[in-house]
């Protein structure tokens, strides 16, 4: 697991975010990426690992964890996806 949080301010993109991630992974969404979380992904999400730079990472999220930037939470290593 690694400690992200969500950035502010990359919504304004054409990228698919969604198709992105499932590109460059070869799976589909399912499940949100947050621990403790047990929606479903809607979301291609922008955040950046808690002691990094503001280095982009793309994970899905459902919406509703999408909008949260307040909170550090834990996503499984495998689903971040550095942005290019």
């Amino acid at each position: 697991m690694t400690k992200v949080k969500n950035l502010r301010g990359t919504g304004g993109s054409s990228t698919n975010w969604k198709e992105y991630w499932e590109k460059a992974t070869g799976r589909k969404f399912g499940d949100c990426s947050r621990e403790g979380c047990n929606e479903k992904a809607t979301d291609g999400a922008h955040v950046k690992k808690v002691g990094e730079t503001n280095k982009p990472y793309i994970v899905p999220l459902c919406h509703t964890c999408n909008l949260d930037y307040e909170s550090e939470f834990n996503v499984r290593d495998a689903d971040l996806v550095p942005v290019n």
